[in-house]
């Protein structure tokens, strides 16, 4: 009873996002999410089915190497063959900002794809400077103009980034809406992204500094994806994770149940509890969410082609006076399986004249009308109305009502208007021409007397 009325409590979806197909409305799960702003979005279907404070202005944190591994595909179309060499501007920058790393020194030359498995799995933010320097021609500063150029390209309304590691920068700052439209663009635009941020340990190469024996195996920062971890979820995959004092946690990951497929983005959950010990609230929001979403939602059919939705009156038909009405193309939707479909208010629209009829002839399928479907005054749906089936026009039906319609026209009206007049002028000029006529006969007899 709890998650059914927790379901009928629902949220617009703003209308100015266009990166989705549906988004009528969302729905409120009946537990509490301690992330300050959240979005999923069903992958299958391209819908938002929850959000949370989706346009509040947030910090990024390491979310940020998502964007940073997009621009780097778009412009290294080899990783295993392109080598990076470390400069020393990124450590002079990194220095003592205590930022997460892989190890790398100053001099050291690494794959492009070492550095993309560092940066995504461990977040390692000197291998993120690395790559921005490279492939911003040896200018980060140039590298972080591709990655707000390339979030405008996205749709991203609300995000502006100042590096390309995720560290504290009151100039950068996004929202949950606009991580959840980079993800999702990298997740269905970038399958290498995808494998190496969902690769759960990994072994960095030699490197002219170091064999490959001097490497320790990195392991990703999401402990959803480890079996040994009490985080664990077996439905869960990558993506990314982000932790600053100034944005909390943030985790940005995929969840895929009997061939559903969810992506979630959370930001801002507690560092903290209220007694000052650590906590990772965000684990749970993921797991509370995704089993939410796995266990409520269906792929329901709420209209159908063979649904006969009303009828309307026919002049004219040929032995009929009715038409019935159906939709022109099912719908169907991510629905939640405690409510009712029958709940729907269905309103009808037909497109008649003022007395409430179409004429024939009728075409099958000839669109008559439309049915809108809502839900608590919200939209879900608009399907015409179209003919259940072809009626032809009864001719002598047709003749008496061009009859009576000429009958009842001006141009009737006026003609015999004008043919009345033509006979009372006729019958008068008959009236004065007797006259006259018998006024010359009058005359003459009398002349003849004389």
């Amino acid at each position: 009873m709890k998650i059914t009325a927790a379901l009928l409590s629902l949220l617009i979806v703003l209308t100015i996002f266009p990166s989705f197909k549906v988004k009528a409305i969302t729905f409120t799960p009946s537990f509490a999410v301690s992330s300050d702003a959240a979005v999923l979005i069903n992958l299958d279907k391209d819908v938002v089915i929850y959000e949370k404070n989706p346009t509040k202005k947030m910090y990024p944190a390491s979310l940020t190497k998502l964007m940073t591994a997009i621009v780097v595909l778009d412009h290294v179309k080899d990783l295993d063959n392109t080598y990076f060499e470390a400069p020393l501007v990124v450590f002079d920058e990194l220095f003592g900002k205590g930022a997460s790393n892989v190890g790398l020194s100053r001099g050291e030359i690494t794959t492009a794809t070492d550095l993309m498995y560092s940066m995504l799995m461990h977040s390692a933010c000197e291998s993120a400077s690395i790559l921005a320097y490279h492939v911003g021609g040896n200018s980060i500063p140039n590298f972080i103009n591709m990655m707000n150029e390339k979030a405008v390209e996205i749709g991203c309304t609300g995000t502006n980034f100042a590096n390309a590691h995720g560290l504290y920068d009151d100039n950068q700052y996004t929202n949950a809406w606009d991580m959840a439209l980079i993800t999702k663009y990298a997740v269905e635009n970038y399958p290498k992204l995808v494998e190496i941020a969902s690769t759960v340990e990994y072994r960095m190469k030699a490197t002219n500094y170091r064999s490959e024996d001097g490497w320790v195996t990195i392991y990703h920062t999401n402990r959803m994806l480890m079996k040994n971890s009490e985080y664990y979820y077996q439905h869960s995959k990558g993506l990314k994770t982000g932790t600053l004092d100034q944005a909390g946690r943030c985790l940005a990951a995929l969840a895929s149940r009997d061939g559903n497929n969810y992506l979630l983005v959370t930001m801002n959950s507690p560092l903290v509890d209220e007694n000052g010990n650590a906590v990772n609230y965000h684990y749970d929001d993921h797991r509370n969410i995704f089993e939410w979403a796995f266990e409520t939602f269906a792929y329901q059919k709420l209209v159908s082609v063979t649904e006969e939705i009303t009828e309307v009156s026919v002049k004219l038909g040929q032995d009929r006076d009715h038409v019935l009405l159906l939709p022109a193309e099912d719908y169907s939707a991510l629905w939640p399986l405690t409510l009712d479909a029958s709940a729907l208010r269905k309103d009808i629209v037909t497109y008649t004249d003022d007395d409430g009829a179409v004429i024939a002839p009728i075409a099958r399928g000839q669109v008559l009308g439309a049915l809108t479907l809502s839900l608590s005054g919200e939209t879900i749906c608009e399907v015409d109305l179209v003919a259940k089936e072809s009626i032809e026009r009864s001719q002598l039906e047709y003749s008496f009502l061009k009859a009576k319609e000429f009958i009842n026209s001006s141009w009737f009206k006026f003609a015999i208007g004008i043919a009345v007049t033509l006979i009372v002028l006729y019958v008068t000029l008959l009236i004065l021409a007797n006259k006259k006529r018998k006024q010359k006969i009058k005359k003459v007899t009398k002349s003849r007397r004389f």
